[in-house]
C-alpha cells in the first residue's frame, strides 16, 4: 500500500504541472493571435481612410456607395474596438464601455456623406424626370423609336412610383410638373407615352384634394375630355387611363364633379368609353358612370338622355352571348359585373315619375331580353363558371325583380 500511494502522488503532480504548462503556452498563442489581429486591423483601417482607397473600395464603379464595403468596414471597426478593450483588462474594459464613444470629425463626415449619397432628393428628381426628359418634348414629337418612346415610359413609370407619396404629388404642381403631364396626355404619336402621363395625372389627384385644385388650374379636366373623344384613340388602351385620371379628378370632390358633368362628361363616357373596342376602357367608363349618374338630378337626366341604359344593355347581351375571344375571362367577368351594377343603380336611384324614358329603357324589349339571357347564362353555368360572380347574380335577380 505504501509502494502504491507514492507513484499515485507523484503522477498526479506531474499531470498538474503539465496543464499549468499547457495553458501558459495558449495564453502566448492567444496574445500573439490578439496582437496580429490589431495589427491587421489597424491597418485595415488606415487603408480604408485614406482617399484612394475610399474611392476603389468602398464605391462602385459607377461611383456610388459600395455598400457592403461599408458594412464591412463598421463590421472590423467595432471588432477591433472590442478586442482592444478585452487586451487592457477587465477593470478598464468595463469603465470604456459604459463611457460613450467619440466619433471623430473624419468619420462623422465620411458616414455622412456615405448615407447622403444614398438617399434620393425625392422633389429634386421629380423636377429632373419632369424637365429633362419630360420638358422639352412632352408629347414625344421628336421621338422617333420605339425604344426612344420606352425609356420615356420607364422614366414616367418611375415618376408614378414617386407620386404614390402624399408630399410628392402636392409638390408635383409646385413644380410645374403637371402641365408636362398633360401635354403628354395629349401625345399623338405615341400610346405607351400617352397612357404614362395620364396614369401619372391619376396617382397624383387620386384622394389628394391640393393636388386636385392645383390640376384643375391647369385646366386638366378639359385636357383629359378632349382626350377621351379623341377618334384617333378611340380604341387604343390608353383612353382607359385617361377615364382612370378622370376618375381619380372628380372622385370625392363634388364641385369638380359639377364640372364634370356640366362639361359634357358623362355623355363622353358613354359615346367614347362605353363604345371603345378595348374591354378594360368599357369597365372603367361603366365603373365612373355609375359613381357619377347617382350625384344629382342633372346626372342622372343626362344620364337618362345619353341612352346608357340602352347602350349598356346591347353591351352586356353581347358579352353574356359570345364572349370575346381577344379579351381573357377576368375582363369578360369584370364587364359583366361593372354592367349589371351601373344598370341596377340606376334602377333604384332614379326617379321614374320625372324620367319617362328611363321607364322606357327599362321596359324595352331589347332590355328585357338581355336580362333572360344573363339569366339563362347564369342558370346554366356556363362562360367559365359564372355561377361564382354573385355581384353579377345578384343585381340580375334584383332587377328582375324590380321590371316583374
Amino acid at each position: 500500500m505504501p509502494h502504491f500511494s507514492h507513484p499515485q502522488k507523484k503522477h498526479t503532480h506531474i499531470s498538474e504541472r503539465e496543464r499549468e504548462i499547457q495553458r501558459e503556452r495558449d495564453q502566448k498563442k492567444k496574445e500573439k493571435k490578439r496582437e496580429l489581429f490589431l495589427r491587421a486591423s489597424s491597418d485595415t483601417r488606415a487603408k480604408m481612410s485614406s482617399e484612394n482607397s475610399s474611392s476603389s473600395s468602398l464605391r462602385d464603379s459607377a461611383g456610388n456607395p459600395n455598400w457592403n464595403a461599408i458594412l464591412k468596414w463598421s463590421v472590423d471597426e467595432g471588432l477591433r474596438q472590442e478586442a482592444e478593450l478585452k487586451a487592457k483588462g477587465g477593470g478598464e474594459m468595463k469603465e470604456k464601455a459604459q463611457t460613450r464613444r467619440t466619433i471623430s470629425e473624419e468619420d462623422r463626415a465620411f458616414f455622412l456623406k456615405a448615407i447622403e449619397s444614398g438617399v434620393v432628393d425625392e422633389v429634386k428628381r421629380i423636377k429632373e424626370i419632369t424637365e429633362k426628359i419630360i420638358g422639352k418634348d412632352p408629347r414625344g414629337e421628336r421621338i422617333e423609336t420605339e425604344e426612344e418612346e420606352e425609356e420615356r415610359v420607364l422614366a414616367l413609370e418611375e415618376l408614378r412610383d414617386r407620386l404614390e407619396s402624399v408630399d410628392n404629388a402636392k409638390d408635383l404642381g409646385k413644380i410645374g410638373g403637371l402641365e408636362p403631364l398633360l401635354e403628354g396626355i395629349q401625345s399623338e404619336k405615341w400610346d405607351g407615352i400617352r397612357a404614362m402621363s395620364a396614369e401619372c395625372v391619376a396617382v397624383s389627384v387620386q384622394n389628394h384634394p391640393e393636388a386636385q385644385k392645383n390640376a384643375m388650374a391647369c385646366d386638366a379636366l378639359n385636357v383629359l375630355l378632349l382626350a377621351l373623344q379623341s377618334e384617333k384613340h378611340l380604341n387604343k388602351k390608353s383612353n382607359a387611363k385617361v377615364i382612370y385620371a378622370l376618375s381619380c379628378l372628380v372622385r370625392g370632390n363634388a364641385e369638380v364633379m359639377s364640372m364634370f358633368v356640366e362639361s359634357d362628361g358623362i355623355e363622353s363616357l358613354a359615346k367614347c368609353g362605353l363604345t371603345s373596342s378595348v374591354v378594360k376602357t368599357r369597365v372603367k367608363a361603366a365603373a365612373l358612370l355609375r359613381h357619377a349618374s347617382v350625384t344629382s338630378e342633372e346626372a342622372m337626366k343626362r344620364t337618362i338622355d345619353a341612352k346608357v341604359i340602352e347602350v349598356v344593355a346591347t353591351k352586356l347581351s353581347v358579352n353574356v352571348e359570345s364572349g370575346s375571344s381577344s379579351s381573357s375571362l377576368t375582363d369578360l367577368a369584370q364587364e359583366r359585373e361593372s354592367y349589371a351594377r351601373l344598370l341596377l343603380d340606376i334602377a333604384e336611384r332614379v326617379d321614374f315619375t320625372t324620367n319617362e324614358d328611363a321607364v322606357n329603357q327599362f321596359r324595352s324589349d331589347g332590355f328585357t331580353q338581355t336580362l333572360r339571357e344573363s339569366r339563362k347564362v347564369i342558370d346554366d353555368g356556363a362562360n367559365g363558371g359564372i355561377t361564382d360572380e354573385k355581384e353579377f347574380i345578384l343585381a340580375v335577380d334584383r332587377l328582375r325583380n324590380m321590371l316583374e
